[in-house]
């Protein structure tokens, strides 16, 4: 069986049944988007390597260089080689690279980015820059959905609060930024920087998160530095013991030492899974998940 659903944690289902079940969405989930474009929606190695290349024939690198920078990215060295890069090349190259690959023309959202709306969780983190959450909640709801960034934190608080406004639709909260304002994109080392000392409302926000709710990570590795940073930057606020947050992976990328030390050190816990080329076994655990919603007629969850 590619996902065993009777070992899914009843801490994990009934959080769905209260309401209190906060998805993280990650990159992974943006590549099973539909689109005859095999260059959108990157991974952040894929965007590196392509602005290195722009790099280099631009000639605002060398030759040299450029193997150097792909060097780095293939060593996790990601932050680095994205600083040096945005550094290097002009900002309205970036940024036409950006936009490019995380909106690119005809693009639609997958079925689980239709899906995940089924989870009836009022508030979706991401550290997607694309559209693919508003376009698919919109393709099935009708309607527009409100995305916020790590400059709102002080809205994302008051709806942590119990802030009526836009509590008939779910929110996003995407925490390095947006395709439409690339100039805010956290992509860099220095951006990185800025975000977690010059944005301490951010920080306070994802600490309440996790801390108060129960958090379920889709499309996100233990190899992402991404993931690691933002867990290192939280290490005193997550939970431990007997509350973890949960993180689905592809099983045998990891193993039984490293999943363990996750699981103490950080409070999250492993959801794993045999593969399918499609990874199909993440829509399947969303719409299984999806079962435990309160059916229609009762309260609608919202956050305390």
């Amino acid at each position: 069986m590619p996902i065993d659903l009777s070992r899914v944690p009843e801490r994990l289902t009934n959080a769905v049944a209260t309401g209190t079940l906060i998805p993280f969405v990650g990159a992974g989930i943006s590549r099973s988007a539909i689109t005859s474009d095999p260059d959108a929606f990157p991974t952040w190695s894929k965007l590196l390597k392509e602005l290195s290349k722009q790099a280099d024939d631009m000639q605002r690198i060398t030759p040299d260089e450029r193997v150097e920078l792909d060097s780095l990215v293939d060593k996790g060295k990601h932050l680095m080689a994205a600083q040096h890069l945005r550094s290097t090349l002009p900002k309205d190259v970036v940024y036409s690279i950006f936009r490019r690959r995380f909106m690119p023309r005809g693009a639609k959202p997958g079925p689980i980015h239709r899906s995940i709306f089924k989870l009836n969780s009022p508030f979706i983190i991401t550290t997607n820059y694309d559209m693919l959450l508003e376009d698919g909640y919109a393709a099935v709801h009708g309607m527009s959905l409100q995305h916020l960034t790590y400059k709102a934190a002080a809205q994302i608080q008051g709806l942590l609060q119990g802030d009526p406004l836009w509590q008939d639709r779910p929110v996003i909260f995407k925490i390095h930024g947006s395709v439409e304002a690339p100039a805010d994109a956290i992509l860099s080392e220095m951006d990185y920087r800025n975000l977690l000392y010059r944005e301490p409302g951010y920080r306070l926000v994802l600490s309440a998160v996790f801390v108060t709710k129960v958090v379920l990570m889709l499309g996100f590795s233990f190899d992402d530095p991404e993931i690691r940073l933002l867990l290192e930057s939280l290490r005193d606020s997550l939970k431990q013991g007997s509350s973890p947050d949960y993180i689905l992976l592809a099983r045998g990328n990891n193993g039984t030492a490293e999943l363990q030390r996750w699981r103490d050190d950080y409070g999250l816990q492993a959801i794993e899974y045999d593969a399918s080329p499609d990874h199909r076994e993440v829509l399947e655990l969303i719409e299984y998940l999806a079962t435990f919603v309160p059916t229609p007629g009762t309260a609608a969850p919202t956050l305390p």
